[in-house]
C-alpha cells in the first residue's frame, strides 16, 4: 500500500438531478450541487485512492461537515484526519511525529467548508457533464498555489462520487467513493487529532 504524503493528505469525499453544463444552465448546476453537498453533514463509506504513478490504497472514511473527514486506510499501517483546522498524516512506519497541514491551505477546504456556494465569484473553473455525470472544478483566485478540485457527481439520484486534487506541480490524487451512508450521531472523537496522536504513541 502507499502511504499518504503530505500529496494524499491534501487530496485528503436530496437535490433536484443535476442539469448539463451548457451556459445557460450553468449558474443551476452549480446552486443545484452546493445544495447537495451542504445536505452532507454526516456521511461514511468506502474509498479508494489513486495516486499520480497508478498505485491505489483503499479503507473507510468518515466525513462530518463542517470541516472534519477522517481515512483509515486498510491495514491499520496509514489514517489522514482533519478536524476543522488542521490535516494531520499518521504515518506506523514513521518514527516521527504526526505531520500536520493547515486544512485552509488545501483543496479539501472546498467540500468541508460550513456553506458551500459554488455560484462564489471565480471559484468554479470549469464545468463538465458526460454520460450522467456532472464535474465541477474549483481554484482559490487568490490563492492557485494550493492546487484545485474537481468533484464528479453522479447526476440521478444526485451523489458524490470522487473527487480530485490537482497540485500546482501537476500530480493529481483521486479519491473515489464506492459508498456514502448517511450516519447520525457520529462521534467527535473520530477527528480528535490529539487523542489519535496519543494512541499511536506520538502525543
Amino acid at each position: 500500500m502507499t502511504l499518504p504524503t503530505r500529496r494524499h493528505a491534501l487530496s485528503l469525499l436530496a437535490a433536484l438531478p443535476f442539469a448539463g453544463p451548457a451556459l445557460a444552465q450553468q449558474s443551476q448546476v452549480l446552486v443545484e450541487v452546493s445544495k447537495y453537498i451542504n445536505q452532507l453533514t454526516s456521511v461514511s463509506g468506502r474509498f479508494t485512492q489513486i495516486n499520480s504513478d497508478g498505485s491505489r490504497s483503499a479503507g473507510t472514511y468518515y466525513l462530518r461537515r463542517p470541516g472534519r473527514v477522517r481515512f483509515e486506510y486498510d491495514g491499520g499501517q496509514a489514517m489522514v484526519i482533519a478536524d476543522g483546522v488542521n490535516i494531520a498524516v499518521f504515518d506506523a512506519k514513521s518514527n516521527t511525529a504526526v505531520q500536520r497541514y493547515p486544512l485552509g491551505q488545501t483543496p479539501l477546504r472546498f467540500l468541508l467548508r460550513e456553506t458551500v456556494d459554488l455560484t462564489q465569484r471565480n471559484l468554479v473553473t470549469g464545468t463538465g457533464s458526460k454520460n450522467g455525470f456532472t464535474s465541477v472544478v474549483m481554484q482559490d483566485p487568490s490563492a492557485p498555489s494550493d492546487g484545485s478540485m474537481t468533484l464528479v457527481l453522479r447526476n440521478s439520484p444526485p451523489t458524490l462520487t470522487q473527487w480530485t486534487v490537482r497540485e500546482k506541480s501537476g500530480q493529481e490524487t483521486t479519491v473515489v467513493l464506492e459508498s456514502i451512508e448517511r450516519v447520525s450521531g457520529m462521534s467527535g472523537l473520530l477527528f480528535n487529532i490529539e487523542n489519535e496522536a496519543r494512541k499511536w504513541g506520538r502525543g
